[in-house]
């Protein structure tokens, strides 16, 4: 079974700590493409730094979604 991306939306981040890291939460809605199961979604927690830059940050969180679909449809 393989399953699209529907969306996915950024839910709930936290203040950086003493050493500039911070997290969010990322809510992926994903879809099967066989039609057999239901729609669900997931919740990714992707960890930051303040030393990076706003499209570093941008970036991970891109890839983190991108990984575990690849990940979900190996």
């Amino acid at each position: 079974m393989k399953y699209e991306l529907i969306k996915w939306d950024l839910v709930k981040e936290t203040e950086a700590d003493i050493d500039g890291n911070y997290s969010v939460t990322i809510t992926i809605a994903l879809h099967p493409t066989d039609g057999i199961a239901p729609d669900f979604s997931k919740d990714i927690v992707v960890v930051s730094n303040n030393n990076e830059t706003g499209f570093e940050v941008d970036e991970s969180r891109v890839n983190a979604v991108n990984d575990y679909i690849t990940t979900i449809n190996l």
